[in-house]
């Protein structure tokens, strides 16, 4: 186990190409890439107008999510060239961040990339004091929760899709009343914003009530948040999303957004905690084996997306297939050797799965949880 530094990009799809090539160049040889979009309120004109009584409409843009290891001194860097190449400068052109992890173990072509020195100047719009929070809901449930963070001016969501594990594979022929497929939401928020955002999601989600989902929040260091909330032409000089960016490089921060009593609301949910979450990434058709190795000693199951390996690292005439999935296991701390040692045994980094597990701490947690008798 050795930490490392994770960051992930959401990047619009057309600069996908630039970045992953300006990566490659400065040493990034293993990376994957997952399908994403990102939501936006749009003002609705004409006959759309009418239609929706002048309330925004939910937009999406198609977006790329890119994700690799790096030690953690060539974090600034990596953070720093995504920015310039992306165009992070410009609210709407996407976000990245960075996560303090551990890397468990990972097959001989995966992992850590070894990137050489090189300088950089910080981007000026680079902050901490981030929280990061996931959500994963049923499929077509999404964008109602989307529309909630958006509203309430926080940060752009991005959605991806998977398959759920876990209840459902323990229900025997009445697994058909549940679906498998499941929409994720991420999305990266001030930590003077996380509360509110958080129960704003849950109560757009119903996460309250059962079999509707689970949220949970990840630490995040440092990173440039998306803020282009609205699309469409706005009929001024310059967009919110503009001025906000101006008003947080002349505040030094992003703090002075914090609104009045956002920490003083009365929680009186039952939030779990003591808990981890291991990313499994390994070749396509491998996760479900793997997952099912690790609910056998006690994990509850997992979401598995497809991603894909953008920049093959080889080696020695090997390579890493280019099709590839992840699955995100929320376990409890003291779980996690045994579901580590099942995943290990079940093959997870041979060569037929190739396989790297990353773990991170989930300070926070929520799902519907049965009365006790």
């Amino acid at each position: 186990m050795s930490k490392a530094s994770r960051i992930t990009a959401v990047i619009n799809r057309g600069t996908l190409s630039q970045v992953t090539h300006a990566l490659n160049v400065n040493g990034v040889k293993s990376m994957q890439v997952t399908a994403g979009r990102a939501p936006a309120l749009e003002e609705p004109r004409g006959l759309r107008a009418i239609l929706s009584a002048g309330n925004p409409t939910l937009a999406s843009d198609p977006v790329d999510i890119v994700t690799f290891l790096v030690a953690a001194e060539r974090e600034d860097q990596m953070l720093s060239l995504i920015a310039e190449v992306a165009r992070l400068d410009m609210p709407g052109m996407g976000s990245v961040f960075s996560e303090e992890v551990s890397l468990i173990d990972s097959h001989k072509l995966c992992g850590l990339n070894e990137v050489p020195s090189a300088f950089l100047a910080k981007p000026e719009n680079l902050y901490s004091e981030l929280i990061g929070v996931g959500c994963i809901v049923q499929r077509g449930q999404g964008d109602a929760i989307a529309r909630v963070v958006l509203e309430s001016g926080a940060t752009v969501p991005v959605i991806t899709y998977g398959d759920g594990t876990g209840v459902r594979d323990k229900l025997g022929i009445l697994r058909i009343t549940v679906p498998a497929e499941k929409e994720v939401l991420n999305l990266v928020v001030s930590r003077y914003d996380a509360e509110e955002v958080m129960e704003l999601m849950i109560a757009a989600g119903k996460l309250d009530q059962p079999g509707r989902g689970f949220i949970y929040t990840h630490p995040v260091k440092q990173g440039i948040i998306n803020n282009r909330i609205t699309r469409g032409s706005s009929g001024h000089a310059a967009s919110m999303e503009q001025i906000i960016s101006a008003l947080d490089g002349v505040k030094g921060g992003i703090e002075w957004r914090r609104r009045a009593g956002a920490d003083s609301k009365a929680n009186q949910r039952q939030f779990l905690g003591g808990m981890v979450n291991l990313s499994l990434i390994c070749n396509e058709g491998r996760a479900t084996d793997l997952v099912k190795a690790a609910m056998e000693v006690g994990a509850p199951g997992a979401t598995i997306s497809k991603m894909k390996s953008v920049v093959p690292r080889e080696q020695e005439g090997k390579h890493v297939s280019p099709a590839r999935e992840i699955a995100v296991l929320i376990i409890g701390e003291k779980q996690k050797d045994d579901v580590l040692e099942a995943i290990r045994k079940a093959g997870a980094f041979k060569e037929q799965s190739q396989g790297e597990i990353v773990a991170c701490g989930v300070p926070r947690a929520f799902t519907y949880l049965a009365p006790q008798n």
